[in-house]
């Protein structure tokens, strides 16, 4: 891994709260895990992609919310933290602080819960096409949109050599 990625990942911990959120991302081999999150009425985000997380809560830090997300989601638990990202939140939610996690070892292999995740893709940079989706920038990844708070931490993630 080039310097670039140890200057972008930071060794901070996040305590969390009720106005943060975690995500997972899972890293190897020059690619990371994708979801497509199931079609739910009550789910601001349904439907959408997203890399496993959800929102913090009380007993855990932000750290277990990543682990624990990412084991419900796709089924493998985080043995290697390579570091964070700076926190950022959705358009649709800014009071929101969403802290993605880069895990470099899982324990298993990825599959989808099914009551929570519609599909996953392992996805390289190749394989994000920049386009544009409802007038913002986004990511064609074959048939899917990846835009938003995705998009961003994408777009990092590339600018940093994570991707």
């Amino acid at each position: 891994m080039n310097l670039s990625f140890y200057m972008c990942l930071s060794d901070m911990q996040y305590g969390g709260g009720a106005d943060w959120a975690a995500v997972g991302v899972l890293l190897r081999g020059g690619r990371t895990l994708l979801i497509r999150r199931v079609e739910r009425e009550s789910d601001p985000w349904s439907g959408q992609v997203a890399f496993p997380g959800g929102r913090w809560r009380p007993g855990e830090d932000l750290l277990g919310t990543a682990v624990r997300e990412v084991e419900e989601e796709v089924g493998v638990r985080p043995t290697a933290l390579a570091g964070t990202l700076p926190p950022l939140s959705p358009s649709n939610a800014p009071w929101l602080k969403v802290v993605p996690h880069v895990f470099t070892e899982w324990e298993g292999d990825p599959r989808p819960n099914p009551a929570e995740v519609a599909e996953m893709r392992w996805v390289s940079r190749g394989d994000l096409k920049e386009t544009e989706w409802m007038g913002r920038p986004a990511y064609a990844v074959g048939n899917w949109v990846v835009w938003g708070l995705t998009y961003r931490i994408l777009v990092r993630m590339r600018e940093c050599g994570l991707l």
